[in-house]
C-alpha cells in the first residue's frame, strides 16, 4: 500500500470531520475523531525518533499546506473554510490529497526563483537521463563528477520539476532514500517495485545490488562519451535546499510539536529526574526560530524574485540595498548568473539579522513589499475567526510577549524575577498554543504578501513563437563586442534590425505599435532584451501594478509580436479584460482558435501575432486600440 493511499484517507477524514462539526476543533480532538473513523495501518501510528505518531506528524504538514491555500485555518484551533468544504466535494476520494499536492506544488514552484545558469545542474539532468533502467548509481557518485555536496544533489533533485530517472538515484549503500518522493503527485508506485521491474536486484536488507551500480567514473565516462562536457567548479556552488522555505518551517514546527509531545508523555509517566516543562520551555524556543529562519529564508526568495524581474515595481527599501563593486564587476564584467550573485549577498545581509520582534520583521518585509504587513495580517486573522477579532495591534502585542519569553528561557533559564531561584510556569497547552499561533501568523504573512510571481524571461521569445532564423547582427556589433558575453541591445538595434529583416508590411505594423506605445498616458517603459535577438517589451500601468503587456522580436527568418497574457495575469489583470483582449484580436489571421486555448490554460500563455497577421493592412489598428482597450478595462477593475 503507498504513502498516498495511507495518508489520503486521513487527511480527507480530518477536512470531513471539521466540515460536519461547523466549529473550530483542537488538533487533538481533530485526530481523535479522525482515528476513529479511519482504519489507520500499523506502521502510520508508530512513533518517530521523538515520540511522535507518523500519521500525527504528517496530518500537521498536509493542514499546513491545506491553511496555505485557503482550505481550512489553524487559528484558535482547526477550522475548514468554504474553498476547503468546495475542494471534498469537487475532488472525491484520495483526488483530493492529489488535488492537494498539484495546488501547493504549483505555489511552491511559482515562487522558485533558482536557476540552472550553474552549468553543473545542466549536467545533473544529463546524468540522470542516461541512467538505463536496470542501473543504479548515488547522490555521492553524482556529487562528485560535478564537483558538489551530495546534499545539494539530493536538494535540487527533490525540487526540479523535470528530473527523470530520480529513482534510480540511491543512497550510499543501495538502499532508497526514506524521503524519495515522486514529483508527479498522481504517483502512488513503489520506487522500490518500479526499480525491480526494470532489473534492479535487492538483497534481504533492501540493498541494490553492487554489480548493477553506476559509479563516478562509471557515469563520467558514459558522460564524455556523449559528448557531454563537465564543466568546471564556479567560485561558489550554488546550494538547492530541500524544502521550500515554507516547508521547511513545517518541519521546524513539527520538531517543537514533537518536544511537546515527549513532555508530554514523560510527564504521564512521573519521571522525576529532571524538570520534564523544559521540554515545553525548548518547543517555544524552537517554533520561535523556526519563524525567524522562515522569515529570513522568504526574504531572500523574494528578494532574488524581484531583482530577475527587470521594470516590476520594488518598494522602495529593495532599491536601496546596495551591491558590493566586487559583485556588480562579476556579473558585468564575468558573466556571474544575476540569481547566485544576489542571493549569495542577500545571505550575507539577512542571515545574521534576527526576525523576532514584530518591528523588525515588518521592516525586514518591507524590503520585498510594500504591503502594510500586520494591518493585513490582522485582518487575514480576523476572517479565519469573525468570532475573535484581533488588530495590527493586538498581533503585535502578542508577537512581542512571544519574543520576550523566548528570550527569557534562552537567557536567564527562564527564571521568575518574582520568585528568585525559580522558573516561570509553563504548561505544555500554552506552548501548543504559541506553536500553533506562529503557524497562523505565517500563514498570514504569506496570503498578506501574495505568491511571488514567476520570473519573467524578458529576452527569449516564446517557444510558440517558432523559429526565428539565423541570429541578427546589431546595428552596433562592434560596441556591443565588449567583456560581457551577453549583448545589450537598444532602441538602435531594435529598429535597424526592423528595417533590415521585415517586409514593408510586417515592418510598419510593428513601428505603428512600438511608437503608439510611448504616446499612451500608461506607458512605463520599454525593456531592451540581452538575448540572442534584439527584442523591445512595453510595460503599462495596469490598475494599481504594471505588466508587460507585449514584446517585439525581429528574426532574420520571420518577426513577431508576442502579446504577453500570462505576465498580465500574474500582475492581476482580470481574466474578463484579457479574454475581451484575445476576441479582438481573433480576427487577425492565425488567431481563430487563440481564445479557446488561452481559457484552457489559464492564461498561461504568451502566443504571438506571426508575419501573416502583422502584414495585414488594419493589423497596427487592431493591436492598437485592443491595447488601449485592455488598459482602460485594467484601470477600471482597480
Amino acid at each position: 500500500m503507498s504513502f498516498t493511499e495511507h495518508i489520503a484517507p486521513i487527511f480527507r477524514a480530518a477536512l470531513e470531520i471539521l466540515r460536519d462539526a461547523g466549529r473550530p476543533m483542537q488538533p487533538a480532538e481533530v485526530r481523535e475523531a479522525v482515528a476513529k473513523r479511519v482504519s489507520i495501518d500499523p506502521g502510520q501510528e508508530a512513533v518517530n525518533a521523538h515520540g511522535q505518531m507518523r500519521w500525527h506528524a504528517q496530518l500537521g504538514f498536509r493542514t499546513g499546506e491545506a491553511a496555505s491555500l485557503g482550505w481550512m485555518t489553524k487559528r484558535n484551533g482547526w477550522a475548514i473554510t468554504p474553498a476547503g468544504a468546495q475542494a471534498l466535494e469537487d475532488f472525491p476520494e484520495t483526488e483530493l490529497y492529489r488535488e492537494l499536492g498539484r495546488q501547493y506544488r504549483a505555489r511552491r514552484q511559482s515562487a522558485q526563483t533558482r536557476t540552472y545558469a550553474d552549468p553543473r545542474w545542466k549536467v545533473v539532468l544529463e546524468a540522470l537521463a542516461r541512467l538505463a533502467p536496470g542501473s543504479w548509481t548515488t547522490y555521492g557518485d553524482i556529487a562528485e563528477v560535478v564537483g558538489m555536496s551530495a546534499q545539494s544533489v539530493g536538494g535540487f533533485m527533490a525540487e526540479a520539476g523535470e528530473t527523470a530517472g530520480a529513482h534510480r538515484v540511491l543512497q550510499s549503500g543501495g538502499k532508497i532514500s526514506p524521503g524519495f518522493r515522486w514529483l508527479d503527485p498522481e504517483r502512488t508506485d513503489d520506487p522500490r517495485e518500479v526499480l525491480e521491474q526494470e532489473g534492479v536486484t535487492f538483497d534481504q536488507f533492501g540493498r541494490a545490488a553492487s554489480s548493477q551500480r553506476v559509479t563516478a567514473d562509471k557515469l563520467r565516462a558514459v558522460l564524455s562519451d556523449a559528448g557531454v562536457l563537465l564543466a568546471p567548479e564556479p567560485e561558489r556552488e550554488l546550494e538547492w535546499g530541500i524544502s521550500a522555505p515554507f516547508e521547511q518551517f513545517q518541519q521546524n514546527l513539527s520538531y517543537a510539536r514533537q518536544l511537546l509531545d515527549g513532555g508530554r508523555n514523560l510527564e504521564r509517566l512521573g519521571v522525576g529526574a529532571f524538570d520534564v516543562t523544559d521540554l515545553y520551555r525548548a518547543a517555544w524556543t524552537q517554533s520561535v526560530a523556526a519563524l525567524d529562519h522562515w522569515i529570513t529564508r522568504e526574504i531572500i526568495e523574494r528578494g532574488v524574485t524581484l531583482a530577475l524581474q527587470p521594470g516590476a515595481p520594488r518598494p522602495a527599501k529593495f532599491d536601496k540595498l546596495t551591491l558590493p563593486v566586487a559583485l556588480f564587476e562579476k556579473i558585468h564584467h564575468h558573466d556571474a548568473p544575476l540569481a547566485e550573485v544576489f542571493r549569495a549577498h542577500l545571505e550575507q545581509e539577512f542571515e545574521f539579522k534576527t526576525f523576532q520582534n514584530p518591528e523588525k520583521i515588518q521592516e525586514g518585509f518591507a524590503h520585498v513589499s510594500s504591503v502594510k504587513l500586520w494591518v493585513k495580517a490582522a485582518e487575514i486573522l480576523t476572517e479565519q475567526d469573525p468570532t475573535s477579532p484581533v488588530t495590527s495591534d493586538g498581533v503585535r502585542a502578542r508577537m512581542r510577549e512571544i519574543a520576550r519569553r523566548r528570550n527569557n528561557i534562552a537567557h536567564t533559564a527562564d527564571h521568575d524575577p518574582d520568585n528568585p531561584g525559580q522558573k516561570l510556569a509553563i504548561t505544555a497547552q500554552a506552548a501548543e498554543e504559541t506553536i500553533d499561533w506562529l503557524e497562523s501568523i505565517a500563514i498570514a504573512i504569506q496570503l498578506a504578501l501574495g505568491d511571488p510571481l514567476p520570473t519573467a524571461d524578458y529576452d527569449a521569445a516564446p517557444a510558440e513563437a517558432g523559429g526565428l532564423g539565423a541570429v541578427p547582427m546589431s546595428a552596433g556589433e562592434g560596441r556591443a563586442a565588449t567583456s560581457r558575453a551577453r549583448r545589450k541591445w537598444d532602441e538602435e538595434s531594435l529598429l535597424q534590425a526592423i528595417e533590415h529583416y521585415c517586409p514593408d508590411d510586417v515592418a510598419r505594423t510593428l513601428l505603428e505599435v512600438y511608437r503608439h506605445a510611448e504616446r499612451h498616458p500608461a506607458f512605463r517603459g520599454y525593456y531592451y532584451g540581452e538575448g540572442a535577438y534584439p527584442s523591445a517589451t512595453a510595460r503599462f500601468s495596469v490598475g494599481t501594478d504594471e505588466a508587460a503587456v507585449w514584446s517585439i522580436y525581429p528574426g532574420a527568418s520571420e518577426s513577431v509580436l508576442s502579446i504577453n497574457f500570462e505576465w498580465m495575469r500574474n500582475r492581476g489583470v482580470a481574466h474578463e479584460v484579457l479574454s475581451e483582449l484575445a476576441e479582438t484580436l481573433s480576427g487577425l489571421p492565425g488567431w481563430a482558435g487563440v481564445p479557446r486555448q488561452l481559457v484552457a490554460a489559464n492564461y498561461a500563455k504568451r502566443p504571438s501575432l506571426t508575419p501573416i497577421a502583422l502584414a495585414r493592412p488594419d493589423a497596427a489598428d487592431i493591436i492598437t486600440s485592443s491595447v488601449g482597450a485592455l488598459l482602460a478595462a485594467g484601470g477600471e477593475e482597480a
